[in-house]
């Protein structure tokens, strides 16, 4: 169905104030102690500057510090950790060893949650240290939702790559660890046309199959210099990284080099509602330079659960506008392809129909 000047204008209103700020949500930088990263942060700033990105998650492992050093400045890094732990179930035997990052806006927010799980034995203070603790799938839950309730925003970093003792893939164990609602599951990762981010791709879709509710994320993770191969999009209302965190943690973001905004009536992406007699509406906006070619033919799908219910070219120059009346599924979600390329270069996060929704734990 054509879009109309009220659907347009419906959109824009529920962003007001925001602008698309493209940056990368998982690396790791050279801050001493028990970082592993190749580059300093002052490097960070000049190369995101070059790269004309707005921002970088730094999830140095077993510290803090990185979040109290002199050159770190909330308007271009966002803070976090990630962890790692062996998982057993409640029989002993081991799931296996995982990683997962958890991402604050502020240093406290991460000594608190650390404090509060005597397993990581954190040592406290700017200069503290943990360890990688030892947990049941149970426990792990618990984590996932301290991390909620200090502030912060839970990602499995890649998924496909995870290695469990039985040298069994996540793809076929997923459920064993999408144990939490609202959290976010790493697809594109080091760069769009990776195999790992093909293979994280269908991981996720597994999950929203059997009706899991994460939300799509994307990592660089290069633990080198910074780059714009596995970028994220989020419309903010300033460059600081608590702003961020208040979208990321709605799963009102894209993971991609793509703006995109989308409602449901006045539900954003991420978000869960009531699709009786209810309008989809879709903007797609900027498109970061490292995917933004004239000569290059995109297009815009529009998925309802596991297939494409709408799709149309659009141009990388200009704003894009879809509306479609709601039927009776469980989400909608978008995506936008390089038909020139072959390549899926965004991934929009769903709208839920409230009618098949429930806790999972």
């Amino acid at each position: 169905m054509n879009v109309t000047e009220q659907d347009v204008a419906h959109l824009e209103s529920l962003y007001a104030g925001r602008s698309v700020y493209q940056g990368e949500l998982h690396d790791h930088a050279n801050t001493g102690g028990t970082s592993d990263g190749g580059r300093t942060l002052s490097h960070w700033k000049g190369a995101l500057e070059a790269l004309e990105m707005d921002f970088a998650a730094i999830l140095d492992h077993r510290q803090v510090r990185h979040m109290y050093l002199p050159e770190w400045d909330d308007t271009v890094f966002i803070g976090g950790t990630e962890p790692g732990a062996e998982v057993f179930k409640p029989n002993g035997e081991k799931l296996g060893t995982i990683h997962y990052n958890m991402i604050f806006s502020r240093p406290g927010q991460l000594e608190a949650l650390l404090e509060e799980f005597p397993e990581y034995e954190f040592t406290g203070g700017p200069e503290g240290h943990f360890g990688y603790p030892k947990f049941t799938k149970e426990r792990l839950g618990e984590v996932i939702d301290a991390v909620k309730r200090h502030g912060g925003f839970f990602v499995f970093p890649h998924p496909s790559s995870m290695s469990y003792g039985r040298g069994v893939k996540y793809d076929s164990t997923a459920d064993d660890w999408a144990i939490r609602d609202g959290i976010g599951i790493e697809v594109p990762y080091i760069a769009l046309d990776r195999q790992e981010t093909a293979e994280n791709y269908e991981i996720w879709r597994h999950l929203l199959r059997r009706g899991k509710r994460m939300w799509v994320s994307a990592g660089g993770d290069l633990h080198e210099c910074a780059h714009d191969w596995a970028l994220t999009s989020i419309y903010a209302e300033e460059k600081r990284s608590e702003s961020f965190l208040r979208h990321l943690r709605q799963g009102d973001y894209t993971a991609g080099p793509v703006g995109i905004r989308m409602c449901m009536g006045d539900t954003l992406m991420g978000g869960v509602c009531d699709f009786t007699r209810q309008r989809l509406v879709i903007g797609v906006g900027k498109f970061h330079r490292s995917v933004r070619n004239p000569e290059h033919c995109y297009r815009l799908d529009v998925w309802a659960d596991d297939e494409v219910v709408h799709s149309r070219e659009i141009s990388c120059r200009e704003p894009t506008y879809v509306a479609l009346d709601a039927e009776d599924h469980r989400f909608y979600r978008t995506e936008i392809i390089d038909l020139t390329r072959d390549l899926r270069i965004a991934l929009g996060n769903p709208v839920w129909n409230a009618k098949y929704c429930k806790e999972n734990v």
